[in-house]
């Protein structure tokens, strides 16, 4: 009688190896999250933001009625956040108006500054693309503002609002006077300093 070789029991495979694979399963996906979260942690590190929206003490942002760009970077400002900058008032007689008019608005060299932009030249953008090059130091020299207000009243568009640059016109040297009436830019949109 021949003996035939005893065999070990065997267990069914496909439990074990569901178990197994499962288990690498539950492993890989653990190592996919951790990579993912690393992917995500170094993303934030590195990406910085671009565009800043400057608002003044309020939790919902107004309309967007001036941007800033500088350095690749943009600010932009709602009409509280350009009400909060200190105001500057000027009555100034100007070629548009047959009679003196008094303006109200921040100080550009103050918006420039929350901005943070500095350079050499400052393109202001109106609504319909008319842009003006005004010199940066204009901005220090001559205490030019963005005006908000006409005789105490918010500027519709029809007035050259909401935004208007004004320069102290009756201050100004005669030759300084006339090339600053070009560089007043009304319905203001934006700033591009370079």
């Amino acid at each position: 009688m021949n003996a035939f070789p005893r065999r070990k029991p065997q267990v069914p495979r496909g439990r074990r190896h569901r178990r197994v694979d499962g288990r690498r399963l539950a492993l890989l996906g653990g190592l996919y999250l951790v990579l993912l979260a690393a992917v995500a942690v170094l993303v934030a590190a590195f990406i910085h933001p671009r565009e800043i929206a400057v608002h003044a003490q309020s939790e919902s942002p107004g309309k967007i009625v001036l941007t800033v760009e500088s350095q690749g970077r943009r600010t932009r400002f709602d009409m509280r956040a350009l009400e909060a900058l200190p105001q500057r008032t000027y009555k100034v007689t100007t070629p548009w108006y047959l009679r003196p008019v008094s303006f109200q608005g921040p100080l550009l060299r103050d918006v420039l500054a929350a901005a943070g932009a500095h350079g050499t030249h400052i393109e202001a953008v109106a609504v319909n693309d008319y842009t003006a090059d005004i010199p940066f130091e204009h901005a220090e020299a001559y205490d030019v503002i963005i005006a908000l207000r006409m005789d105490g009243k918010p500027m519709s568009p029809r007035d050259k609002g909401p935004l208007f640059v004004v320069y102290p016109y009756d201050r100004l040297p005669p030759g300084m006077r006339e090339k600053s009436f070009d560089l007043s830019v009304w319905q203001l949109d934006g700033l591009r300093v370079r």
